[in-house]
Parts: C-alpha cells; sequence; structure tokens
C-alpha cells in the first residue's frame, strides 16, 4: 500500500473525516518528496477556464503545478486529486466529454459541477489504490489542472 490514501467510497463507508486523512497522506507521504507541497500557499488564481470540448487535445499539467491548486485535503473547489491521477501528469490525452452534472451514489441527488471539468479518453482508475476495484470509474479532470495543446504540438500517449 505504498503511498496509498484513502479513496472516497473508503471515507464515506467509515466515516474518516478529511483532516485525519489529510494527516495520514502527509505520514505516507514521507520520503516521497514530490507529495510534499504546501497547499496553504496555493495560488488558484490561474483559473482560466478553457471551454474545453470532445476531441481536443490537453496535457495535464505537471504533479506540482496540480498540487499547487489543490488545498490541504488534495482538493480543488471540493474535487479530490487522486493519488492514482499522478501518472499521467505531463502526459497528452483527448477530452471525452464536458462533466457538468453528477449523481452521487449515496444519496441519488444530482449535482450540478460549478467547476469546468472533464473526462479524458481511456483515462480511468485501474483499482490499485482501491483494494483491486474493477468498476474503472473516469477520472474527474479540472480545466485548471489542464492545457490546451494544438493539434501541431500533440503526440499520442503512447509514444
Amino acid at each position: 500500500m505504498e503511498g496509498c490514501t484513502y479513496p472516497v467510497s473508503l471515507r464515506i463507508q467509515h466515516k474518516i473525516h478529511p483532516y485525519k486523512l489529510y494527516v495520514i497522506d502527509k505520514i505516507q507521504s514521507i520520503g516521497n518528496p514530490k507529495k510534499i507541497y504546501n497547499a496553504v500557499d496555493a495560488d488558484v488564481s490561474k483559473n482560466e477556464v478553457l471551454n474545453l470540448q470532445p476531441g481536443e487535445w490537453v496535457q495535464v499539467l505537471s504533479i506540482n503545478e496540480i498540487y499547487a491548486t489543490l488545498d490541504k485535503l488534495r482538493r480543488y473547489k471540493g474535487l479530490y486529486f487522486m493519488p492514482e491521477m499522478e501518472k499521467f501528469c505531463g502526459k497528452k490525452f483527448r477530452v471525452f466529454k464536458r462533466v457538468e452534472k453528477i449523481k452521487l451514489e449515496a444519496t441519488g441527488e444530482i449535482r450540478n459541477l460549478k467547476s469546468p471539468t472533464v473526462f479524458l479518453e481511456g483515462l480511468h482508475c485501474d483499482g490499485n489504490r482501491h483494494y483491486g476495484c474493477g468498476r474503472a470509474c473516469f477520472h474527474f479532470w479540472k480545466e485548471v489542472w489542464l492545457k490546451r495543446v494544438s493539434d501541431t504540438e500533440w503526440k499520442s500517449p503512447s509514444e
């Protein structure tokens, strides 16, 4: 469970307070400098709306740039940046679709997302940090974690 943080489903299931998760994550990040960040001083002023559309190419920002947008609980405007998303940092992907509404499984409530969020093609949770979960849920990407790449700049993610 190296580098593991507790997933949302586990937090809900066991009602672990988010601050306790932050402390657990900090303890687990000892010796892993890329996970140490100063969320208190995070500058989220580069909150540019890209209005990304399906089919456009984007590059995921570096881990440090993303951490600079997160609060102490590894969230940006309420959305948790999952540890399994780190491996995609710096790589280029195509936008699959915009996400404007979600249904909360626990309550059935429909929520409108307030800040621009997208799914990227082929990027889903592999379950490795969720005890082998096989649901393959899409990762939610805030536009502030992405930058648009022109058609002449992109390369296949496998290159």
